[in-house]
């Protein structure tokens, strides 16, 4: 999600309070309203409705925040679960806030920072990561911040995500935006990304290494098509599950050593009751997606992790 067209004010032009969509104030001025995509409980439903855009404040900023111009965004689906409002409200069960701006993905510039905040400086271009937390617990200081009971998810557990022209972020969620990228591309694969990263690599002794075969569910989309390309760096075997052959080649050009079209198989849902006819054809057709699986690995060769999200 990008500005459409982005135009820089002339530094000597008048400053404003409110710049449309795609221009930019001059670096450094932080106008007091700003356009998003707010949800609002009232409109909890199905995205295109639930989101609007509104004129709303820029953020305020404590002692350790940064705000950055976001130049692009990035979707994933809390996005949706806050439009829905389910399994929670973000606003009514959570930050209480009166509107939720979501999106936990973002590039863009550091545009203000708090009193405190040491290694940003106006005018840096930086890629934003999704978790924050208090700060004040050993888990954060040692420990694993994922532990801490203040972690939350910015953008979903948080009413300041990057669906905005400014969002409002900790100063230790900010990494410098690799250059090599796009705006669109640096915005899109941090939260899937090291996600990913951590179910295949982040419980030790139980972590992927050169030659495990993984089947990897859902191998076209956000998660799953960045343990494909994870599984390849390290030498390791995906094998891709997917719902449409139309993704297959997609799965292939990430590094995927092969694909199964999960639709092809019906041993899915509820199990069946144990010996009857019912639970008889289930069976059949797991040791048939089992053989299909064996295709791929080689006969006898099952799966050594299996990447479910």
């Amino acid at each position: 999600m990008a500005a459409p067209a982005v135009v820089a004010s002339s530094a000597s032009a008048p400053l404003k309070d409110l710049y449309e969509i795609g221009e930019i104030p001059p670096l450094g001025h932080v106008p007091k309203n700003m356009y998003a995509w707010a949800i609002r409980q009232e409109r909890h439903g199905e995205p295109d409705t639930a989101m609007q855009v509104e004129v709303l404040p820029t953020w305020p900023l404590d002692s350790h925040d940064v705000l950055v111009l976001v130049m692009a965004a990035g979707v994933n689906y809390n996005g949706v679960w806050a439009c829905l409002g389910t399994p929670i409200s973000p606003i009514r069960d959570v930050h209480k806030n009166p509107y939720h701006i979501a999106g936990s993905d973002a590039a863009g510039v550091v545009w203000a920072v708090g009193a405190k905040v040491k290694r940003w400086k106006v005018g840096d271009e930086v890629v934003i990561h999704c978790n924050q937390d208090d700060g004040d617990d050993e888990e954060c200081n040692g420990g694993d911040p994922m532990f801490s009971p203040s972690q939350r998810i910015w953008g979903y557990e948080t009413p300041d995500g990057s669906f905005a022209q400014f969002a409002r972020v900790q100063d230790r969620q900010l990494m410098e935006r690799p250059r090599h990228l796009t705006w669109e591309e640096s915005a899109c694969y941090t939260l899937t990304l090291a996600t990913a990263y951590r179910m295949l690599f982040g419980h030790r002794p139980h972590i992927l290494r050169p030659g495990h075969n993984v089947l990897v569910w859902g191998a076209s989309g956000g998660l799953g098509s960045m343990a494909v390309q994870l599984c390849a760096t390290a030498g390791a075997n995906a094998i891709g599950v997917v719902s449409d052959d139309d993704k297959r080649d997609f799965v292939m050009s990430l590094g995927a050593k092969g694909v199964i079209n999960r639709k092809k198989f019906n041993c899915w849902g509820q199990l069946p009751k144990v010996n009857t006819p019912e639970f008889g054809a289930w069976m059949k057709e797991a040791r048939k997606f089992g053989a299909a699986i064996w295709e791929i690995s080689g006969k006898g060769n099952s799966v050594d992790f299996v990447f479910e999200h």
